[in-house]
């Protein structure tokens, strides 16, 4: 079924993704893009984690490129879904059961496919679990803005122990899915994280906001 279903997508992109597939919401991609500009003289690479089908990443890349911000635009994904256990660890804390199969059926070459239908062909992408990424995968830059977009609360608390040592001065993190409620456990990951590391986080949208200081 999974293959019938990305086989399907791949026939029908010019159709299904005319327009870029942005799952992002209003308030938060908003957010998002003007970080991006406000953060352009910082210097490293912009960094989307858990892309999807990678509709925010082409509407954001080709504002940076109508802007002159010349930063490299990578994503990482695993690019075929949740990790089995780690989500195991969130049903345990409440997350349903059937959300388990979201975002399985988005291939690598599907969604490298949609991203070149809208003239991005120079966006990166690295298929890989975030837990597991380093700073080869970034090309040894480091990142000047980050959204961490992997809904469970493992992987962004062992993501953001991975990507925050390579935030430059000034940098941002934004972790999407924290608002007050949600079936999504992405918030528990932020505060464990930010509890044994020190970080101060804030909240906007139900956007997570993890900025280095400038004297960092």
């Amino acid at each position: 079924m999974k293959i019938l279903k990305i086989a399907a997508r791949h026939a029908l992109v010019p159709l299904l993704y005319r327009y870029p597939p942005v799952g992002l919401q209003p308030e938060r991609l908003q957010y998002y893009l003007r970080n991006i500009i406000e953060k352009k003289d910082i210097p490293g690479v912009v960094l989307e984690i858990g892309c999807n089908l990678a509709g925010t990443s082409i509407v954001a890349h080709n504002m940076m490129r109508r802007l002159g911000i010349n930063k490299d635009y990578i994503c990482i994904d695993t690019f075929g879904g949740f990790i089995p256990e780690q989500f195991e660890a969130d049903r345990a804390l409440g997350t349903p059961n059937v959300l388990s199969n979201m975002f399985s059926a988005n291939g690598i070459g599907l969604v490298r496919k949609i991203i070149n239908q809208h003239n991005c062909n120079d966006i990166k992408l690295v298929q890989k679990d975030c837990t597991k990424m380093n700073s080869a995968d970034l090309g040894g830059k480091p990142i000047s803005v980050c959204l961490l977009d992997v809904d469970l609360s493992e992987p962004v608390r062992l993501g953001l122990e991975r990507i925050w040592p390579l935030v430059s001065p000034g940098g941002v993190v934004l972790v999407d899915d924290c608002p007050p409620s949600s079936d999504w456990k992405a918030k528990v990951g932020v505060e464990a994280f930010s509890k044994a590391s020190g970080v101060s986080v804030s909240y906007l949208f139900g956007l997570a906001i993890l900025e280095k200081p400038l004297n960092a």
